[in-house]
């Protein structure tokens, strides 16, 4: 639950709709992304040193192949300052997957790669030139195929009524119902759970309304039957509202400090004020609807229809920087303790590739960083909101 940034991941799968890069020929731009959202470095670049072992970038890499070769060729993406095809960003891909295949030392990596690539920084936020990232996980909960007296609250597949037709000009898909003729807003949370407007619909019942709305922040997540049979609940749709923070809802108010808004921290206090929770959730007008998943994939799906890689598939602002690229990492990450108590911080360095957007992963600042499943993934994300820096490569033409 990336209860700071609470991205609500668009996996646009849908599925024919993909992320939608497959119908223009060039990247689309949107509001405040460009060509200008990376700068070709003019300092040293980093030591390109990951923490992670390379066995889980060779599959991430190869899921990026496969989404970038769906493409049409002629379709490109503005990058280092320049354009590059997907052709080309599937050489660079492959290539840098050839490099690493050798295991060379951080610092041959480093010129190998100053030598044979261009390198460059994304230029992240106006305030310090640096990304904000946040962290998600997929989440584990028990669940039940029927409404019992225990398992009361549903996630719901995507309802009839629901509509989602192309915006006008190139702009953004829009989402909602049909009355009168007319598209209007679809349900908000508090009609749609108090209302029970879409009975008929449930698709697996959890026992825990916070355990529901955790699903709806991270997208996906898997769910555990009473017979041991685990399940795997995927992003299918969400409603078109805005989405609301609730840990912004609970700083504003004076509930809670901005440095304990994190993921343990909001549900303590859900947990703690029974009474405050339904007005709480409800602040979030935003729905997500469900689908079953692939329940023997590698992970989730991400919005390029690919398998999520832990601890490399990063999301980003699909519009700001091109999808399936690949980028180097450097930021922090937490050291946990036997409790799952985190004690304390380290560096994190590491390459990732560009496989998920968000609904609140907008613009030039924003990444998210999927973490997987268990303990420390549940830890890490939801205490993570930190300053980074992200380092884009592309192979010399």
């Amino acid at each position: 639950m990336r209860v700071v940034a609470e991205n609500i991941r668009i996996f646009f799968v849908l599925l024919s709709l993909g992320c939608g890069f497959a119908i223009a020929l060039v990247q689309p731009v949107a509001g405040q992304c460009g060509p200008a959202t990376t700068a070709p470095l003019v300092a040293e670049p980093p030591l390109f040193r990951d923490d992670l072992d390379y066995e889980s970038l060779a599959p991430a890499i190869d899921r990026s192949v496969d989404y970038l070769s769906r493409l049409p060729e002629k379709k490109t993406f503005a990058l280092c300052g320049g354009e590059y095809s997907a052709g080309q960003l599937i050489e660079s891909l492959l290539g840098f997957k050839r490099i690493i295949a050798q295991r060379p030392s951080p610092q041959e990596l480093t010129a190998i790669l100053t030598r044979d690539f261009v390198l460059c920084k994304a230029k992240g936020r106006d305030s310090d030139q640096r990304m904000f990232l946040t962290g998600y996980y997929e989440p584990l909960f028990k669940a039940s195929l029927t409404q019992t007296a225990l398992y009361r609250y549903p996630l719901y597949r995507p309802p009839p009524d629901l509509v989602s037709i192309p915006g006008t000009q190139g702009g953004e898909r829009r989402t909602g119902r049909m009355e009168n003729g007319s598209l209007v807003p679809y349900f908000t949370r508090g009609e749609i759970e108090t209302g029970r407007l879409l009975a008929g619909q449930e698709l697996v019942y959890l026992a825990d309304p916070v355990e529901a709305f955790i699903l709806h922040i991270q997208g996906s997540g898997r769910v555990q039957l009473a017979d041991g049979t685990l399940r795997r609940v995927q992003f299918a749709a969400k409603s078109g509202r805005e989405y609301r923070s609730i840990g912004r809802l609970l700083v504003e108010k004076g509930i809670m400090r901005k440095e304990d808004a994190t993921m343990p921290g909001i549900v303590r206090y859900l947990e703690e004020h029974p009474g405050e929770r339904e007005k709480i959730l409800h602040h979030n007008e935003s729905f997500v609807f469900f689908r079953w998943g692939d329940d023997v994939a590698a992970g989730p799906l991400g919005c390029l229809g690919e398998p999520l890689t832990p601890g490399r598939s990063v999301a980003l602002d699909q519009n700001c920087f091109p999808p399936g690229s690949l980028a180097f990492l450097a930021t922090r990450k937490p050291i946990v303790d036997a409790a799952g108590e985190i004690i304390g911080w380290e560096p994190l360095h590491r390459f990732v590739v560009n496989q998920d957007c968000g609904s609140a992963i907008t613009g030039p600042g924003r990444l998210d960083l999927f973490w997987g499943g268990g303990r420390y993934a549940e830890a890490a994300a939801g205490n993570m909101k930190h300053p980074g820096m992200l380092y884009f490569l592309v192979k010399k033409k």
